[in-house]
């Protein structure tokens, strides 16, 4: 979803038809009405009903014009800041986050940054949840990505809930079924994080709440790790939706589903300093942050 889309999407509402859009905002009738379909396909549902002389909002346009509107006027709301921070040479985001954000979330939010903001620079230090919420509350970063984790110091926000799925080798017997239970995970070999990652907690939680032990036959401390091993059969293991989806579509992993009852849930959040929310470099960010995952539709 990109900013021209929205902003496409909100001018043809307000004028009433796709060339008097296009004409606002100076650019061809046909790159309106692009923009609007791609927004469509990635929506999954149409926005406008189009007629010879116009358009109005279908209901699921109605539904999306107030989320597109407050998106639409953060990011042109923060842009204000932006010739303050060219002046001053404060054209710096500087962010902490973890190894998972930091590969699969992290690229689209600075893509975002760029395409917006063409002129500010990012610095990215990747680390542990822990090191995370300590570089925020000592001003060491203006943003931090992590989970849900409290200091007295820090404002957490939370940008998407995420599933820990379940992982197999497309040949192995749970990936040619419906589903399967946690007792049936327990009992094959595991590969896992190590003991004081908050994944390995978490699936540690739902074990205990199961009355289970796992079969923990390999520990890494790293998920792009664990993929590889799942790949040659070596176990099956759980790991961050966002990280399968290029190896489920090549096929090289499969995905079970588990019970309801076995559901691994993680909190992906924004960190920033509570004295520094003013900052002009955090206000820019937290509006690219707004923008990507506004509450229609639901992330991830």
């Amino acid at each position: 979803m990109e900013f021209s889309q929205i902003q496409s999407f909100v001018e043809a509402e307000r004028r009433g038809s796709f060339r008097k859009a296009a004409k606002s905002l100076y650019v061809s009738q046909s790159a309106v009405s692009n923009r609007i379909k791609l927004l469509e396909i990635e929506l999954g549902a149409e926005l406008f009903q189009r007629f010879r002389n116009g358009v109005i909002l279908t209901e699921a346009g109605r539904a999306f014009l107030p989320y597109a509107t407050r998106a639409l006027y953060a990011l042109n709301e923060a842009k204000q800041v932006v010739p303050t921070n060219r002046t001053s040479g404060r054209n710096l985001i500087t962010i902490a986050s973890t190894r998972v954000l930091g590969t699969y979330t992290l690229p689209t939010i600075l893509n975002c940054l760029k395409n917006e903001y063409p002129d500010f620079r990012a610095h990215v230090n990747i680390v542990r949840s822990k090191e995370v919420v300590d570089l925020v509350a000592n001003k060491q970063v203006h943003i931090g990505l992590s989970r849900g984790l409290v200091h007295p110091d820090v404002d957490t926000r939370r940008l998407f809930d995420e599933d820990l799925v379940l992982i197999t080798h497309p040949s192995h017997r749970f990936a040619n079924m419906g589903g399967v239970d946690i007792n049936d995970v327990a009992k094959e070999p595991l590969i896992l994080y190590s003991a004081e990652s908050s994944y390995f907690l978490l699936i540690e939680e739902v074990c205990n709440q199961a009355g289970i032990t796992p079969n923990i036959e390999i520990r890494v401390d790293s998920v792009d790790s664990i993929k590889s091993m799942v790949e040659l059969g070596l176990g099956i293991s759980f790991v961050p939706r966002s990280s399968i989806q290029k190896e489920v579509k090549m096929g090289v992993l499969s995905l079970v589903q588990l019970g309801p009852s076995s559901r691994v849930l993680i909190s992906n959040c924004v960190l920033v300093n509570r004295n520094e929310k003013s900052n002009p470099s955090v206000k820019v960010m937290l509006s690219v942050l707004e923008y990507l995952y506004s509450k229609w539709p639901t992330k991830p």
